[in-house]
């Protein structure tokens, strides 16, 4: 019988990482190195957690998957383009902005071996057989990640970015990264999974053995890993250009005046994070699902979505994510409703409200954020559509509200965007800013990674079966969604596969997925 459970896995050695040239951190001129006002949005304690899975090749069953003397390699490789992530972070007491100390100090790399085959874990169903899923693997993946404590004391003691290597029984490999949400976006941290796929594939036998006239691989393209606008932290301003920009009112945030709000780690716990909120805990149990939508039933949805009075086609064309956001939005909203008519012990639900992180690389402009850009560069449009429109109304509706949303001026002007970076820069205490947003258990939130290469840029010797963040402590929100490609997007299955689908990662109280279960809307397009 397949054991499924953590003791499955056992880390066997643990190593400090740092820099492959020394030179590579000392040269940062600025210590602590301070991050941006896109970075300062995110609580300190959310990482990003994603999880690659390589299978061994049947062709070369005799030669070792990824060798951990390589891998480690390519990380000190990188880390000489990344040398502020083998620091820790700061959360500044004076100010709560973010910054990252002890330069030097390293990540961290994690040895662990499974006691099982990798295909012990792989779908038996018909609609995927063989298909490796996050939920099969043991502890449904989270034990295939490092050890994370995301208490405030932990996050600044512990290492900014972690791998495990996780060798099964086959020879196949997991690699689990974890790399702190407030130093990069999922943008970012795809840009230095691609890098260290790159790098690793330069290193050569005799360079592991330190042979120093060996060939030492390096990137094509170098990443940019200042922040944007990071130079305004420590007082580099004048008077009267603090207070104008403190004049300006975003309309996407505002500032926390309750008496309450303190310094310390209660205030960094309590802060509404851009990209994901920091919030209490839903109420047990919360149970995470992922749900592959074909092409043909995203297409059919997305149909099903347009406004049928459009009088042209600018008019009424949404996307796809718009689709199945709506849809998402729609059919939660109306499975709570019945939920809480029918049990009184849920409480009064909360106002429904919506969010999404809209990627702002390609709406700001190079001179702010340059190519190749590796820090956050989020914001975090939201919108609470009335009763009746989600109970009532038609998909398009909804849809058409949410296609809005993320085009509106918060997130489409360059000047609106640039007046609101630099009024986040100038706030004299960070921990105090707040969005509109308010987390409750009518919400849902989205963030779309479908988009991101996460499979053809992350070869090693092989691309990988699977990418995917496992449900975790940190993403077993009620009501948080992430749309992920599918496997089909590697390059050996892109020919014959559907490249098109999308896995929605999404978690809701376990009450709900009866219902849902039940609803026959909610999988009309399956078969379409």
């Amino acid at each position: 019988m397949t054991n499924t459970s953590a003791d499955s896995v056992s880390v066997i050695s643990r190593h400090t990482v740092r820099c492959a040239n020394e030179t590579s951190w000392s040269a940062l001129l600025d210590s602590p190195f301070r991050l941006g006002p896109f970075d300062h949005l995110v609580d300190p304690s959310i990482p990003t957690a994603v999880v690659f899975v390589y299978e061994q090749p049947t062709s070369t069953p005799d030669v070792e998957l990824i060798p951990v003397e390589r891998l480690q390699r390519a990380l000190t490789l990188l880390l000489d383009y990344y040398p502020h992530l083998t620091g820790r972070l700061q959360v500044n007491p004076s100010d709560g902005s973010r910054e990252i100390t002890c330069l030097g100090t390293g990540a961290e790399l994690y040895i662990a071996r499974c006691s099982e085959r990798l295909n012990a874990f792989s779908s038996p169903g018909l609609l995927s057989p063989g298909r490796i899923l996050m939920s099969n693997l043991p502890a449904a993946g989270n034990v295939l990640l490092a050890p994370f404590d995301a208490t405030l004391e932990g996050v600044g003691r512990d290492p900014i970015f972690t791998v495990q290597h996780t060798r099964f029984r086959c020879g196949g490999v997991a690699l689990g990264v974890r790399l702190l949400h407030t130093v990069c976006d999922a943008d970012g941290f795809f840009q230095l999974m691609r890098d260290l796929a790159e790098l690793y594939r330069g290193v050569r036998s005799s360079e592991i053995d330190g042979d120093s006239t060996s060939h030492f691989p390096s990137l094509a393209h170098p990443p940019h890993i200042r922040s944007c606008m990071s130079e305004l932290s420590g007082g580099n301003i004048t008077l009267e250009e603090r207070l104008a920009a403190l004049d300006f009112q975003p309309s996407l945030f505002y500032v926390e005046r309750s008496a309450d709000v303190e310094g310390g780690a209660a205030a960094v716990a309590s802060s509404t994070s851009s990209v994901i909120p920091s919030f209490p805990p839903s109420p047990p149990p919360v149970v995470g699902r992922f749900l592959r939508f074909s092409h043909r039933e995203l297409n059919a949805l997305k149909g099903h979505a347009t406004d049928p009075n459009g009088s042209t086609s600018s008019d009424s064309w949404i996307s796809t994510f718009d689709a199945l956001s709506a849809h998402l939005y729609q059919r939660v909203y109306r499975a709570r409703l019945q939920l809480h008519a029918k049990d009184s012990n849920q409480g009064e639900l909360s106002s429904p409200n919506f969010l999404t992180p809209v990627n702002l690389r390609n709406r700001l402009g190079r001179d702010c954020l340059p190519s190749r850009y590796f820090p956050n560069a989020l914001f975090c449009p939201h919108i609470t559509l009335s009763h009746d429109v989600l109970a009532n109304g038609p998909l398009w509706q909804v849809a058409r509200a949410l296609h809005d949303l993320t085009r509106t001026i918060s997130t489409t002007s360059k000047d609106e965007l640039n007046q609101s970076l630099r009024w986040i820069a100038m706030q004299p205490d960070k921990k105090k800013i707040r969005q509109g947003f308010q987390y409750g258990n009518g919400s849902l939130m989205v963030s779309q990674w479908n988009k991101f290469d996460m499979y053809a840029g992350t070869v090693f010797e092989v691309g990988p079966v699977l990418v995917s963040p496992p449900f975790t402590p940190v993403t077993l929100i009620d009501g948080l969604a992430y749309f992920l490609p599918t496997e089909e997007q590697g390059t050996a299955a892109a020919a014959a596969g559907d490249t098109g689908a999308i896995d929605v990662s999404l978690a809701l109280n376990q009450p709900l997925w009866g219902i849902i279960d039940q609803d026959e809307e909610f999988r009309k397009f399956r078969d379409a």
